[in-house]
């Protein structure tokens, strides 16, 4: 169905112009694109008419900028519990230095969730720590420790490689992904070993309570474009409902197609038929989004904007 994982990341934020300043300091380039009542039926009827789209360096995912209101309300709140279900929790980047990446995020408005920790997940030792701006967007950056990385050049802070979301049930939502051609290439359950509690806010519960449920998954078991699945299910909290259109945060993961009448058509005579919020349509959207798509939503929320590739010349 298609080669790869989500290619963009729709952002709604109050918060434009120091997002902006953020991936401008990374050496993204920007792009001003207008917006048609097309994206504003897409994403939420209270959009400006103006986006912007920033694009790294590896051109691997841009981030479309998508300005709102401060007065939106939040689709994760900015002091919600961070294993709390609902919506799309966090985009990833990598970075060669959290000490550095500490002091670098506070001068662009975010501040620590959760201060970077060292722990081990297999054999690979990692740094990782949460940062949150004012619309509530959770941004994990982590250092690789062990072994070194290989393949992946960047300068400073990578790009957006894997995107969380915080789920009542890792299994279902697999269930859900598998539809579109995700499937399940990294996964562990029980506790995180060393301090990998204290990623999660987890470290004050008792160690039954604080085991999860982690699977990652990407058509093709590769990390850039993957989607990270967490429940915690000794200890679960109550779901957020997060509206299909409109709010402030991170609206949705944009994943293209090769054949998207295809794709709709197993979407539409699976189980998950009815999590289509909007149906395939031609819209006029910014830069390759603009051809057919559809949108839907995981079982919590999450929501998925499926969008035809461009034919090859």
């Amino acid at each position: 169905m298609r080669k790869s994982g989500f290619s963009h990341v729709i952002i709604t934020t109050a918060h434009a112009e120091r997002l902006g300043g953020f991936f401008a300091a990374l050496g993204w380039r920007s792009e001003q694109a207008s917006l048609h009542a097309d994206a504003q039926d897409f994403w939420g009827a209270e959009l400006s008419t103006e986006a912007v789209r920033w694009t790294p360096p590896s051109e691997a995912c841009e981030a479309l900028l998508l300005p709102v209101a401060a007065e939106i309300p939040a689709l994760r709140p900015v002091d919600c519990p961070v294993t709390t279900p609902g919506g799309i929790f966090d985009f990833n980047m990598r970075t060669w230095s959290s000490e550095w990446a500490r002091g670098f995020l506070q001068d662009h408005g975010w501040r620590e969730l959760v201060p970077a920790v060292d722990w081990q997940f297999g054999d690979v030792q990692t740094s990782e720590g949460l940062y949150i701006q004012d619309d509530g967007i959770v941004m994990a950056v982590m250092e690789r420790l062990h072994p070194p990385l290989e393949g992946v050049v960047f300068d400073r802070m990578s790009d957006i490689f894997n995107s969380t979301q915080m789920v009542v049930d890792v299994e279902a939502t697999l269930a859900f992904l598998s539809v579109i051609g995700f499937e399940r290439f990294v996964d562990h359950a029980g506790p995180l070993p060393g301090e990998g509690p204290k990623v999660l806010q987890l470290e004050n519960y008792p160690v039954e309570a604080a085991e999860i449920h982690l699977s990652i998954a990407h058509p093709q078991s590769a990390m850039s474009g993957s989607i990270e699945l967490i429940d915690v299910p000794n200890y679960p909290l109550p779901v957020i409902d997060v509206p299909v259109n409109g709010g402030r945060g991170l609206r949705a993961l944009s994943v293209p197609c090769e054949d998207i009448e295809e794709t709709y058509a197993a979407v539409q005579s699976s189980e998950w038929s009815a999590q289509i919020c909007h149906p395939l349509a031609e819209r006029r959207l910014p830069g390759v989004l603009g051809t057919r798509c559809f949108a839907m939503t995981a079982p919590d929320g999450g929501r998925l904007d499926l969008y035809q590739l461009p034919q090859r010349g």
